[in-house]
């Protein structure tokens, strides 16, 4: 694993997912090779402590996993403080996140 490859992974989600950063100073390239270097030093850190390859797996999925629970909840939080329907509202009510 490398950054690079994780970076073209990560342009290759963004083609059919594409993130707005209209509100940040950081452009998208920067971002991505930000991120790629950061998930890579993590799974270096762990192979270092003697986590094989099937262990750093599962923590890279653990926090791929809790990233895309606090991207939701993010998610959320803006819908519901900005201008949401009163369909959305209710939504929100009957999945218990209202």
């Amino acid at each position: 694993m490398s950054p690079q490859t994780v970076e073209t992974l990560m342009e290759d989600i963004e083609r059919e997912d594409p993130l707005d950063f209209g509100l940040l100073s950081i452009d998208e390239h920067d971002a991505r090779r930000l991120m790629a270097s950061h998930f890579c030093t993590v799974n270096q850190a762990l192979e270092a402590h003697g986590l094989g390859v099937e262990e750093r797996l599962e923590i890279m999925a653990a926090i791929a996993a809790h990233t895309m629970v606090e991207n939701m909840l993010l998610n959320v939080d803006r819908l519901r403080d900005g201008p949401a329907s009163a369909e959305f509202r209710d939504w929100l009510g009957r999945h218990g996140i209202g």
